[in-house]
């Protein structure tokens, strides 16, 4: 078992930061790149099948986990029989199966439009976190999570005017959800793992898991991708998915979620389908139907009430 000064060592200030202020830089920054990270999937997958895409993405930033770790001198440190058992699960059955829907449904889905209802994590954290009692769920947040299903609902089934838009954006968008759901479970689960354990030896080892589904299901279509006929702009969006995206993003996303209530930081999701909302339009040309656009809306105020006064409010 990891004594203290392991997990101090890990985490230099032990002390949690439950009430920071009001906006975190870097969860700020985490949702700009998270942003911006859908239109480079697009972009990418036009040359690289996304089983493919995946695979490849999935081991380079477990490759680089691997070794922050072992440069912090946390590889082997405090390991424990326990910590297997509980990691092994998380890395295969959430983080590589989350993965795989995300990736497979955004191919299918539009990019904004995908990332709004990936969006949703927020409402599935708070309901998950609330029923095991790590938060406590009031009326205005009741409020806000029907508002953002709605808002959701009214942004699957009000596609069909929307410009440059799959025809098989509906399964999608189910995909989308269905990733949504996975990723609020693993942050939710991967709390108390990450205060005893540590963010970054959490997180890379549950990508390591992780590569046991990940691996058998994009290891072909990776090896016979054309990488050679990304081009710069391919190669930036490689750069902005494994570096920016996955190697900083989830350590510091996952790290803020070791110090705070889960709700408190996904609740800075909900800037990313802004983000990835202006980048698509800008970048793809996807133009949302007006159902959508007010559904969207419907989201974000939903998601914004079911942080406030509630979900992730701090403790006297």
């Amino acid at each position: 078992m990891p004594d203290e000064r392991e997990v101090a060592a890990d985490e230099p200030d032990a002390i949690e930061e439950r009430c920071g202020p009001i906006l975190d830089p870097i969860l700020v920054s985490v949702a700009i790149i998270w942003g911006g990270n859908f239109v480079a999937y697009k972009h990418l997958m036009q040359v690289i099948v996304p089983a493919g895409l995946l695979a490849a993405r999935f081991v380079a930033i477990t490759v680089i986990l691997l070794g922050v770790l072992a440069w912090r001198g946390r590889l082997r440190r405090g390991n424990t029989r326990a910590m297997w058992l509980r990691l092994l699960p998380a890395g295969v059955l959430i983080m590589g199966l989350q993965q795989i829907t995300f990736v497979t449904g955004l191919n299918l889905t539009a990019a904004g439009e995908g990332s709004l209802i990936f969006s949703t994590a927020p409402v599935f954290t708070a309901l998950m976190a609330a029923a095991i009692g790590q938060e406590r769920i009031r009326p205005l947040n009741w409020l806000g999570i029907g508002a953002a299903m709605a808002g959701t609902a009214m942004v699957i089934l009000g596609g069909a005017g929307a410009r440059h838009v799959p025809h098989t954006r509906v399964t999608g968008d189910l995909l989308m959800l269905a990733s949504s759901l996975g990723y609020a479970l693993f942050m939710v689960a991967s709390k108390p793992l990450m205060r005893r354990y540590g963010a970054l030896k959490v997180l890379t080892f549950s990508y390591v898991f992780g590569l046991l589904v990940v691996v058998p299901f994009g290891a072909r279509e990776a090896i016979a991708g054309e990488w050679m006929s990304l081009g710069p702009a391919g190669w930036f969006s490689m750069f902005w998915l494994v570096m920016l995206a996955g190697a900083y993003g989830f350590v510091a996303w996952y790290w803020r979620i070791s110090r705070t209530t889960p709700s408190r930081v996904a609740v800075y999701q909900y800037c990313v389908p802004v983000v990835a909302m202006i980048a698509a339009a800008l970048l793809l040309g996807e133009r949302p139907a007006a159902v959508q656009i007010g559904g969207a809306v419907l989201v974000l105020l939903g998601l914004s009430l079911g942080r406030r006064n509630g979900a992730a409010t701090c403790p006297s």
